[in-house]
């Protein structure tokens, strides 16, 4: 078989700092270090926005983010294989002859909303699941729960971890908006302040731990983020917004450990990167938390403040050098050459 034109759909980096913006980055990058080497068995083209034409070398191509692409599916060009990396995209191949490769990140839609909007969501999933000759999963969870909602008619299916940046290598910032706290010991919980992160369980456990601050971290631009502000008594909690890669990698790096209560999770990237930095780790124990944070996690298995600060102290008072590098070594088996390598092979199978 010849040379195949591949497209890989990155058009969610018109919001790059989400999470799904910030793997196709590295998709992105991952494929402009190695198009080259692949050059004999795959013609690259990644469909980007405009201001990310050319960002990844000359090695790729690039196709334009347009709306007329979107509403005139035929206006694309003929591919062999088109990878759409999340459901969650405006474009899809106009060609019955193209292999289409989905990703499928969670069904949260089941967990997340009322039951009368559960079903446009299943529907326009299901659309895109009809369509793809093969279906990867991020988790063994998000599998089989999206199992429970779609019909996958038998496709040829697997599970393939996300990828986890390494966030222990490059500059750090510390955010001006933790300048009060000094030399104070905090916890972090990262990630968009939605309903799902379940963060007010934290906040009667934070009025039981005053010897120690919360750093909330995130898109805070939401009713759920106004809400919190609105019910948080205590003075050792900071919702900070939004935090860019260096402040990121600060916070990681001088917090005692991760705080993340999520309730709906497709994989819980915060999890992994906590871990690259030897951190103790307290999740909950819904979705798929258990799976990705395997025997190196602590679990919440209740709301109530009393068990929680037992759970975190009691881990915190546990955690030594040796079980640092365990969660390190851990960490880095999510690393995004073993993801891209697994996708390569769907691409030349």
């Amino acid at each position: 078989m010849g040379k195949r034109k591949l497209l890989v759909d990155l058009s969610i980096l018109r919001h790059p700092m989400c999470g799904l913006g910030q793997i196709a980055l590295n998709y992105g990058r991952w494929f402009g270090e190695h198009a080259a080497e692949l050059s004999e068995a795959l013609d690259i083209t990644l469909l980007v926005p405009k201001k990310y034409e050319g960002a990844f070398g000359r090695d790729v191509h690039y196709l334009r983010r347009t709306s007329l692409r979107h509403l005139v599916p035929m206006t694309m060009p003929r591919f062999d294989i088109w990878h759409a990396i999340s459901p969650n995209t405006l474009f899809r191949p106009a060609w019955p002859g193209t292999r289409v490769i989905l990703t499928i990140h969670d069904v949260n839609f089941v967990h997340e909303k009322k039951p009368e909007k559960q079903s446009k969501y299943c529907k326009k999933m299901q659309r895109w699941c009809n369509r793809a000759d093969e279906l990867a999963f991020i988790s063994h969870f998000v599998q089989e729960d999206a199992g429970r909602v779609l019909n996958f008619e038998g496709k040829p299916q697997q599970v393939i971890y996300n990828g986890v940046e390494d966030l222990t290598k490059g500059s750090q910032h510390r955010p001006a908006a933790v300048e009060p706290l000094g030399d104070g010991h905090f916890f972090l919980s990262l990630g968009e302040v939605k309903e799902k992160k379940n963060l007010h369980t934290l906040l009667p456990l934070m009025e039981r731990m005053q010897d120690y601050h919360l750093v909330i971290a995130g898109n805070d631009k939401t009713e759920y983020a106004q809400h919190l502000r609105s019910i948080a008594k205590s003075k050792n909690i900071h919702i900070i917004g939004t935090v860019n890669d260096d402040e990121r990698r600060w916070l990681y790096a001088h917090c005692d450990a991760l705080l993340f209560p999520s309730t709906a999770e497709g994989f819980g990237l915060p999890v992994i990167e906590a871990m690259q930095w030897g951190l103790p780790v307290f999740c909950s124990n819904k979705t798929s938390l258990p799976e990705i944070g395997s025997t190196h996690a602590h679990y919440f298995t209740s709301d109530d403040p009393q068990a929680m600060e037992t759970l975190v102290r009691e881990g915190l008072a546990a955690h030594n050098t040796q079980k640092a590098t365990e969660e390190k070594n851990y960490a880095a088996t999510f690393n995004y050459e073993k993801h891209m390598r697994q996708y390569l092979a769907l691409y030349l199978k």
